[in-house]
């Protein structure tokens, strides 16, 4: 029988009618009422929808229905007692640049193959349908440069006039169509020859204040412009621990005093770990498309040596259990 929270009043005159407690059932429960008695019950005592809708909607039956709803489809939360992730990586400049080396050729050949679909990896953006869909794609992209723009906005954070912005991972410039307009220059990175093409061909008919740059080596950010941005999104995932540290240490060093950056990237997987040496010899001959992640404790630590202030992190976690955080940092 339904579980009321509160009393039904004495009866009035001017039912709602029988059908409508039914409907009530059906469309509040889910299922039919116990009896006609009851529904008569209801239908003599309850003087409006408005009544009859608050009667169901705040009866326990109810609540408890969503309540078991919600719990199935909202990702569980970090509880706190987390164990550590296990990652062995020895600070050798040579391991590092062999781990590099072989995700640039992973996704040297993603830029050949797939090109689309490695950036957002949904059968609509493979070869076969990516014409049909390419519109959608880009407009992804937008909906991304957006929700940097509104972080930003929500922590009273303006970027310099004419400021210049470092992409890291500009695929086929989905995303550095969009953030064009908004500075006076960008440097483009990205390890594809393949994605690199397409996206100059594609933002060249949006913007002209865009350098592409194909990063063969990690010493090349130590050559990379000053810039006062930097952002990348969806692409600090593909790489191992090691070279995410490199990554962000080299890219964080050319922002000037003032300077933004805006990243995101995964920071908690209850399963993983990471073993430099038993990775090489599994994956270095391998072409692949990988998923790591690095602790916050090391991205604070990296922010740290370059002197960024942390303004905002957002986590993001899925059923897995899984942690990526956007990071909106600026330097001191």
């Amino acid at each position: 029988m339904l579980k009321l929270t509160k009393r039904l009043s004495a009866p009035k005159p001017g039912s709602i009618g029988e059908d409508a407690v039914r409907w009530a059932y059906r469309i509040a429960l889910g299922r039919e009422p116990e009896s006609d008695a009851i529904v008569r019950s209801y239908a003599d005592r309850v003087g409006s929808v408005a009544e009859l809708r608050d009667i169901f909607l705040t009866s326990t039956e109810f609540r408890g229905q969503v309540a078991s709803r919600l719990k199935e489809i909202t990702p569980p939360q970090a509880s706190g007692f987390e164990p550590a992730m296990e990652i062995r990586c020895p600070d050798d400049d040579g391991l590092r640049e062999r781990v590099f080396r072989h995700i640039a050729e992973s996704w040297s050949h993603f830029g050949e193959t797939e090109p689309h679909w490695s950036v957002l990896t949904t059968d609509e953006f493979k070869p076969g349908q990516i014409e049909a869909n390419l519109d959608a794609f880009h407009e992804y992209g937008r909906t991304d440069v957006e929700r940097f723009l509104a972080t930003l906005k929500r922590n009273d954070v303006s970027m310099p006039e004419n400021a210049h912005c470092i992409e890291l991972g500009c695929g086929v410039g989905r995303l550095t169509r969009w953030l064009a307009p908004h500075f006076g220059g960008m440097t483009a990175l990205d390890v594809s020859p393949g994605h690199l093409s397409l996206a100059k061909r594609y933002v060249d008919q949006h913007a002209s204040n865009v350098e592409f740059v194909q990063l063969k080596q990690l010493e090349q950010l130590d050559q990379l412009p000053r810039a006062q941005v930097f952002f990348t999104f969806l692409v600090l995932q593909h790489n191992p621990p090691p070279v995410i540290e490199a990554l962000l240490d080299g890219l964080l060093g050319r922002l000037d005093p003032g300077g933004i950056a805006y990243f995101h990237v995964p920071t908690y997987s209850p399963d993983y770990r990471f073993d430099i040496d038993e990775y090489l010899a599994e994956k270095e001959d391998r072409i692949t498309m990988e998923m790591h992640a690095l602790p916050q404790k090391d991205v604070f630590r990296i922010a740290a040596r370059h002197g960024m202030q942390p303004i905002e992190v957002l986590n993001q976690t899925n059923p897995q259990r899984e942690m990526a955080n956007y990071f909106l940092m600026q330097k001191r």
